[in-house]
């Protein structure tokens, strides 16, 4: 008998779960939705991985984290595999994670990607990149229901005292099992802490169908890796001038709005932001200039005695 090589490591049961959040602040409720998950699974004689991803420096705020989770009916072979290379579900906690990341890389065909916002579908659907592998997306407004959990407990692989599935995370896992019913979703409701949020979320998620034909899969070739694909953690030149290794912009989830009409020139909002994103030259010539540096933090917003500037939700912007 002679083995295909290409086919050694394919796994038809695996389903791959990616969750994105930002930071610190979502990043409890992100690891809660791949661990209720692969709780789940568990539950019912699946093999499961759940981890998270600490290539993201989860350890900032607002910066784009994942967590990942693997459920499948065989023993996983990619179990060292550090990252889902091949997602069956993308959760986004932020609805700004559309922007400026690429959160639908590698999906498998028929893909599942599940948001917590309170926009329809079809308003999320715009802002993706290439969806020919996306089959559903499901839109749920999570955080409206239970809200994001803040806290450290469960960091790092530790206890988490807080239990699991308390907030937004639990909405969303009863999401996922509703586009893609590879769990039961009584095995899900008793591995939350929250199980009304959670029966909320398979109730209430907004699905639509995006593509029922798909292209053959082919996995995208490994890159060959080099100085320049540090982390953004690695030295990086000084911000005197454009530096595309800096850009920060899709940590955002507001965007600072600054009326001219308002500003009295008094530059607290130029000497306290962190990223050099307000130009000014004279009071005429002052602007918001260079956004794709702007975190969306608020300190302009905070100091501004004239409430000139104001925060908007980033997908307010089609831009």
């Amino acid at each position: 008998m002679s083995l295909d090589a290409k086919k050694l490591f394919e796994e038809p049961s695996l389903v791959q779960i990616t969750t994105w959040a930002r930071g610190v602040l979502q990043n409890k409720d992100a690891r809660d939705v791949v661990f209720v998950l692969a709780n789940a699974g568990s539950k019912e004689g699946k093999y499961v991985q759940a981890w998270e991803n600490y290539v993201d420096l989860p350890d900032r705020v607002g910066v784009p984290v994942r967590a990942y989770a693997r459920v499948s009916e065989e023993p996983i072979l990619s179990k060292y595999v550090y990252e889902n290379e091949n997602p069956d579900v993308v959760i986004l906690m932020d609805e700004a994670l559309v922007k400026g990341n690429d959160v639908l890389a590698g999906m498998k065909p028929g893909g599942v990607l599940i948001v917590n916002t309170k926009r329809d579908p079809q308003y999320i659907l715009k802002f993706l990149k290439d969806t020919a592998n996306l089959g559903t997306i499901g839109c749920v407004d999570a955080t409206g229901v239970a809200g994001y959990v803040q806290t450290l407990s469960g960091a790092e692989g530790a206890t988490d005292a807080s239990g699991i599935g308390v907030g937004a995370g639990a909405v969303l896992a009863g999401a996922v099992v509703k586009a893609k019913p590879f769990i039961k979703p009584e095995s899900v409701f008793s591995s939350v802490k929250n199980e009304q949020a959670c029966r909320y979320g398979y109730n209430e998620v907004h699905l639509m169908t995006v593509n029922t034909t798909f292209p053959a899969f082919v996995p995208a070739p490994k890159k060959q890796l080099g100085v320049d694909d540090l982390p953004f953690a690695g030295t990086v030149p000084s911000v005197n001038e454009e530096n595309e290794k800096r850009v920060t912009g899709n940590w955002r989830s507001e965007r600072p709005v600054w009326s001219k009409e308002r500003c009295t020139s008094c530059l607290l909002c130029w000497v306290s932001c962190p990223d050099a994103v307000i130009t000014y030259k004279t009071p005429e010539a002052m602007e918001f200039n260079n956004l794709k540096y702007c975190k969306g933090c608020g300190l302009c917003a905070a100091v501004c005695p004239t409430k000139a500037i104001t925060m908007v939700p980033e997908l307010d912007f089609e831009d």
